[in-house]
């Protein structure tokens, strides 16, 4: 079995296991986070060193925000959501529900001129200063994922009933995503490992967008609306990518298809790999990287035959394991250890 995998944990893991607090001062005081960054990757050795997690000894890197957790709120903050932090749990985004009004008068923040941002600036010195280097890890969110931070459901009724107003708002979360992302780019050769860590072995520079709220639409409703936004983001990266971490990627595969520059797609536990893969095949795209995620709340009853036989299901799938990545990602603190053993030892020889 090949050894591409990775594992990644909810916040709740990393409060109890390493005592880590996930206030404010978590995303936006960079020498506690090094600090902290530490400390994960050395209680990931101590729980499984033996599978190649972790390090033992962990040298201090220059990482924006985290890559082993996934917390997307900035850009939605940036946009004017009220976020709240809390120490055992990821940042909570309140959306505010935006009426008409607000919406049509919404526009993507002049960063320079934004103390939200000049926080992360202030970040981003102190690590260039320090290290040399940035590794960005912020989370990229996905433009449908912040307008419905602002939004809320009504985004999608909008799509039926007033198709201008939820452009007007998916415009400006493009734009605000376009200008973030260049500024990143600028200074750290890998972006998108808070949005899922394993692209750091898969393609280090993808520009991975988050399209975890597509699951809620028809592939009718993602053409008709976002695929010219994520074409937008696709043209002006290096290489494009797309998480959907809902269970039912198929339904939307044909349109993610027609985003140029698609090198990468990660696919939510639950979805149909066969149907997928014949996607790809039909439109001659072998050579498309794909992240195969394996549900955590399966991991918490599965055994090692039950996870080997899910894996060489997808392999099957796919005709090979060349292009295959695999992962479980939010693990929580309620997950025995031995789960986990398990679900790395179908990969890995302890």
């Amino acid at each position: 079995m090949k050894t591409n995998v990775d594992i990644s944990f909810h916040t709740s893991w990393w409060h109890r296991y390493a005592g880590i607090d996930f206030d404010e001062g978590f995303f936006f005081d960079a020498p506690r986070r090094v600090e902290n960054d530490r400390d994960m990757r050395r209680a990931l050795y101590e729980h499984f060193g033996d599978y190649g997690i972790g390090e033992k000894d962990p040298a201090p890197r220059p990482i924006l925000f985290s890559d082993l957790i996934a917390a997307g709120f900035l850009y939605s903050q940036l946009l004017g959501c009220e976020v709240e932090f809390s120490k055992g749990d990821a940042p909570e985004v309140h959306c505010p529900e935006l009426d008409e009004e607000a919406v049509y008068a919404l526009k993507a923040p002049e960063l320079d001129a934004s103390p939200l941002w000049q926080k992360v600036e202030d970040q981003i010195k102190y690590l260039q200063e320090r290290f040399g280097a940035v590794e960005s890890a912020i989370n990229l969110q996905g433009i449908q994922n912040i307008a419905m931070d602002l939004r809320g459901q009504q985004l999608l009724v909008d799509y039926y009933d007033d198709p201008d107003l939820a452009r007007c708002l998916l415009d400006a979360a493009t734009r605000l995503s376009l200008d973030i992302g260049k500024r990143l780019y600028a200074v750290s050769p890998v972006v998108s490992g808070g949005v899922t860590s394993i692209v750091k072995q898969a393609l280090p520079e993808v520009y991975l967008t988050s399209n975890c709220s597509v699951t809620m639409i028809s592939n009718r409703m993602y053409e008709n609306f976002l695929l010219e936004y994520d074409t937008l983001l696709a043209e002006a990266f290096p290489v494009f990518g797309i998480h959907h971490c809902g269970n039912n990627m198929e339904n939307v595969i044909e349109g993610y298809l027609k985003v140029p520059n698609l090198k990468f797609i990660e696919i939510g536990a639950g979805s149909d790999l066969g149907r997928i893969a014949s996607a790809l095949d039909a439109h001659g795209r072998r050579d498309m990287l794909c992240n195969i995620r394996y549900s955590p709340v399966k991991l918490k009853a599965a055994d090692r035959a039950a996870i080997k036989a899910d894996t060489d299901e997808a392999i099957s799938a796919f005709g090979g394991d060349e292009k295959l990545y695999f992962s479980c990602v939010g693990i929580d603190a309620d997950t025995d250890d031995e789960r986990i053993k398990a679900y790395l030892s179908v990969f890995r020889s302890c």
